[in-house]
């Protein structure tokens, strides 16, 4: 037993001798990567690099800068690099003295110490060439700015007419441009970088807003000087002509406007000279809106005279046509009240147009009287005028359709009594046919309806034999008679139809009343339907009914038969289909 425990310890300890060999190779691998990674580390190149930029001389801020990189350098140098080296070497000899927790402590020191130092490098060597841009940068500015200062200051020089009272202001920031431009070019060559990059974005912008004031003045300042006095000349000019030609404006304050054309003129002047080419351009377009309204107005006058000149002879003729023409027509409805009955205010209606038409030929009067005291603004006697052709035309329209309306009352008296006649005819032809029939009697609903239409027959003969008729009533008249005519014809059809089959149908049936009780029964009610009712219809139904029973087909032949008989009678008689 004891044998066994003490073979066992040794295994453990051979183990733990062999974990302990490993972890220490382990370590020592590791510190060596730490040394080799060390050693790609170059403090001499670094240290060239910063003395390149010591050589820019630099001033302010931006030395100061520089002198913070040689103090990070030299930290590096003399502090955390030799520091890291000790931490390295420590380790190394701790590993091999199997010292090896205070080995791995170091270790890790020593990796964040290496960390450390590369961040450092980095940072040194974005910050030298952060320098080197930025020299750089500012170099090629000063060179680029003054050579678009020496643009600007050409252009002003040898174009200095082209800008007016403005090359003062001008010349001024172009002075301060050349001042900040030297400033900028002694900050950059001094090497204060800090200062210059402030300087230089102004610069820039003042360089940029100079250049587009020299570009955008000279078309504003020759609007100004002189496409603007023009127009306001020409407009002044052209103003006073056509008042002296007599003519005259719907705005009373003409000349107003154009002496405020002066003043707005002058004040955008005065805002170009000042460089504010945001109300000079404002300005300029108030300019141009006002001048285009003047140019507008004065057109309009002279493009309406001559449109209202032309009018003048023409409107006369129309008001003396209207004239006659409403007199005519005056005369013609008063001889047509005395026989006929004007139901649409025809007669007010006109006297109405004779009171417009005085209207439209009092102001065309006035509009007359003004032309020749040169009184007249044009454009508004051509907008009446305008109106009144339009008033008249409308006018000329209704009095012919009034006058062809009235026109043909005679004629319609004349045929409304001729259609009277043919209703006289008509009604005497229904009576003489059914006469003819030589009928026990008649139904009542049927004299009831031959009766309404006598009678509105004979109210049409009352009505269109008055001494002042009603044409529109008569016509409602007419056009009701011929319906309830149309239906009465309808109804003596009917009855001379069904009269004439009865008798027939009652007749043939003779021939079955022995030996079909039936059809005794239904003739003997087919008579007294004929004879007592006078329901022709009635009687026929009933007889035709049994007939069809015992002799089918009967009743549709003899139906036949008698259509075609009354057919014959009618080719050969005409009047008798009345």
């Amino acid at each position: 037993m004891t044998l066994k425990i003490l073979v066992g310890i040794i295994i453990l300890a051979i183990v733990v001798y062999a974990a302990i060999l490993i972890y220490q190779q382990y370590l020592l691998r590791q510190i060596k990567a730490l040394v080799d990674s060390q050693s790609e580390i170059d403090p001499a190149a670094i240290q060239a690099d910063i003395a390149g930029v010591k050589t820019m001389s630099l001033t302010g801020k931006t030395l100061e800068q520089v002198n913070q990189l040689d103090t990070d350098y030299s930290d590096l140098t003399e502090n955390r690099l030799p520091r890291l080296t000790a931490q390295l070497e420590e380790a190394r000899q701790q590993a091999k003295q199997y010292h090896l927790f205070q080995a791995a402590a170091n270790k890790n020191k020593a990796a964040a110490s290496l960390r450390v130092a590369r961040q450092v490098v980095k940072q040194l060597g974005e910050n030298v060439d952060q320098l080197q841009k930025i020299d750089a940068q500012h170099k090629e500015a000063v060179t680029a700015l003054q050579r678009r200062y020496q643009e600007l200051r050409k252009a002003l020089l040898s174009k200095n007419f082209l800008y007016g009272d403005s090359i003062d202001a001008l010349e001024t920031q172009l002075a301060t441009l050349e001042d900040n431009n030297d400033t900028f070019s002694a900050l950059t060559s001094q090497g204060d970088h800090e200062k210059a990059t402030a300087l230089m974005e102004q610069l820039q912008r003042d360089t940029d807003r100079l250049g587009e004031l020299i570009e955008q003045i000279p078309p504003l300042y020759k609007m100004l000087k002189e496409e603007f006095p023009a127009q306001i000349a020409e407009i002044k000019s052209g103003l006073a002509t056509l008042k002296q030609e007599g003519y005259q404006f719907p705005e009373s304050d003409l000349d107003a406007q154009v002496t405020q054309l002066d003043e707005d003129l002058q004040a955008a002047y005065e805002a170009l000279a000042k460089l504010d080419l945001n109300d000079a351009t404002a300005m300029s377009k108030q300019l141009e809106s006002k001048a285009d309204h003047l140019y507008d107005v004065m057109e309009k006058e002279m493009t309406a005279k001559p449109k209202v000149e032309a009018n003048l002879d023409v409107l006369a003729k129309f008001i003396a046509h209207a004239k006659n023409q409403n007199s005519v027509l005056s005369k013609e409805l008063d001889r047509l009240s005395q026989n006929y009955t004007l139901d649409h205010d025809e007669q007010a209606t006109v006297h109405d147009f004779a009171g417009q038409l005085k209207t439209v030929e009092k102001q065309y009067q006035t509009d007359i009287t003004a032309i020749h005291e040169n009184q007249a603004v044009y454009t508004e006697v051509f907008d009446r005028q305008e109106q009144q052709r339009a008033d008249l035309e409308a006018m000329e329209t209704q009095q012919q359709a009034i006058n062809e309306a009235v026109a043909g009352l005679a004629e319609e008296e004349k045929q409304a009594l001729k259609t009277l006649q043919q209703f006289d005819f008509e009604m005497h032809a229904i009576h003489r046919q059914v006469a003819n029939l030589n009928l026990p009697g008649l139904a009542k609903d049927y004299t009831d309806y031959f009766q309404v239409v006598s009678t509105e027959i004979g109210k049409l003969n009352h009505d269109i034999n008055q001494p002042r008729i009603n044409m529109e009533e008569i016509t409602k008249q007419l056009i009701m008679i011929q319906s309830d005519l149309d239906i009465l014809k309808e109804k003596t059809t009917d009855l001379i139809d069904s009269s004439q089959l009865a008798e027939q149908l009652i007749q043939y049936a003779n021939r079955y009343r022995m030996s079909h009780d039936d059809v005794a029964a239904a003739s003997d009610e087919a008579q007294r339907l004929f004879d007592e009712d006078y329901n022709y219809a009635k009687s026929l139904e009933s007889i035709a009914t049994v007939l069809d029973r015992v002799e089918p087909g009967s009743y549709k032949r003899l139906e036949d038969n008698y259509y075609q008989s009354k057919k014959q009678q009618q080719d050969n008689d005409p009047l008798e289909g009345l």
